[in-house]
């Protein structure tokens, strides 16, 4: 019995010692290409003994020995396509992984228009790591040029299929409107349930907003005391629920007066007028 658990130690320990040498190999391989790579670059800087059949060379050693990009890791994705970002890492396919510049990859990330924030990491011998924080789209600009997505700060988000969001988001209209939504958004968020009706938003002569809501209740807010004015218009529904009132405009430009329009079906006067 002595003997059985002297021979089960034994092998645990030789199999630990065998692991132990794999690791010690597996990085004196490492260290020894990182050394030869170190001083080639500092010899090509210096001479000119390294010609480009050479460099080729050196390339194809270092893709042989599995020193290319294999595994892309993307984190941080939820609007954007993963492919957008794979298309610029795939420029490298054919370059040993020492030879990939980070700095130009994160440079081209950030060119999106998604991409708040991003952080690349080259992780030896065949892995990047990107980790990616997207902008949050607050409602739809459209204007002359093209509809775009926009941020509570005015960023415009390039985005092809805008039919998703146009599900939950409002669309504002007017020039520069996107620079001066978040003044606006500020003051409407403030009753989430009332606002939720919206549609649309104008800015008019960028001086002010018209607000447009699915009911078909446009109200003209004035461009002055914006805030004061919205909180008569939140007043107004929860006394009398105007969004069902069927009123086609509230004018609130004067702050002395509150201005209604109601719809009026026409034939159905005509009618008695002729009864």
């Amino acid at each position: 019995m002595l003997i059985l658990r002297t021979h089960r130690s034994n092998f645990i320990n030789y199999k630990n010692k065998i692991n132990m040498f794999e690791n010690v190999h597996k990085k004196f391989i490492f260290f020894i290409l990182f050394l030869f790579l170190t001083s080639f670059y500092l010899l090509s800087n210096t001479t000119n003994i390294f010609t480009e059949s050479k460099l080729d060379f050196l390339n194809k050693i270092l893709i042989n020995n599995g020193f290319i990009i294999k595994n892309i890791e993307i984190s941080g994705v939820n609007h954007l396509d993963k492919d957008d970002i794979i298309k610029i890492i795939s420029t490298y396919n054919n370059i040993n992984i020492f030879s990939v510049n980070k700095n130009n990859i994160y440079r081209e990330i950030k060119n999106n228009t998604w991409i708040k924030k991003a952080s690349v990491e080259i992780i030896y011998p065949n892995t990047i790591k990107i980790l990616l924080t997207e902008k949050k789209p607050v409602a739809i600009w459209q204007n002359r040029y093209a509809n775009n997505l926009i941020t509570k700060n005015g960023d415009v988000i390039s985005e092809k299929n805008l039919k998703k969001f146009k599900r939950y988001l409002p669309i504002i209209i007017g020039q520069n409107a996107h620079k001066n939504f978040h003044s606006i958004l500020n003051i409407i968020s403030s009753n989430k349930n009332f606002t939720e009706n919206i549609w649309s938003l104008t800015f008019v002569n960028e001086r002010r907003w018209d607000v447009h809501f699915n009911q078909g209740l446009t109200i003209r807010l004035p461009s002055k005391n914006v805030k004061n004015a919205w909180e008569k218009v939140v007043h107004l529904n929860q006394k009398f629920n105007i969004l069902n009132l069927g009123l086609t405009e509230i004018d609130l430009r004067n702050s002395r007066q509150i201005l209604g329009k109601v719809n009026i079906d026409k034939n159905l006067i005509f009618k008695k007028k002729n009864s």
